[in-house]
């Protein structure tokens, strides 16, 4: 297998010869500054756009109904309805707070599930970004 050529650095108007990366070693610290600084303006433009439900999951009420749940049913359901035996981490919403807020602390619209059971029953549901 060939050796691909070098190709310039990516920072403009840089014309050094790079390979095995994008930028030059003079220009990559500072292009990972800018890609840093890039990620925290999105991070913060995304955190001001989340919906005022997510605040409900940081009320002393969400945390303590969540803590005695947890404490009733340390297993996966999803895990143990397969023969598993998986501590679960994640308690979960049968139908999402979002569109039944009255349900948020009902102990019959909750589930506990580990993190890999949350994020396939999620993605099922088109709820997460996966």
């Amino acid at each position: 297998m060939g050796v691909r050529p070098s190709k310039p650095c990516a920072w403009p108007g840089c014309r050094a010869l790079v390979s095995g990366g994008s930028h030059c070693q003079l220009h990559a610290p500072m292009a990972a500054e800018r890609r840093s600084q890039q990620l925290k303006r999105a991070h913060k433009q995304y955190n001001t756009r989340r919906d005022d439900s997510d605040g409900f999951y940081k009320t002393e009420r969400w945390r303590k109904f969540r803590a005695v749940y947890l404490k009733r049913h340390p297993l996966c359901c999803e895990c143990e309805a397969a023969g598993r035996v998986t501590a679960a981490v994640i308690v979960d919403h049968i139908k999402p707070y979002k569109t039944h807020p009255e349900l948020g602390l009902s102990w019959d619209n909750v589930r506990a599930l580990c993190r890999p059971c949350h994020n396939r029953i999620g993605a099922k549901v088109g709820l997460t970004g996966a």
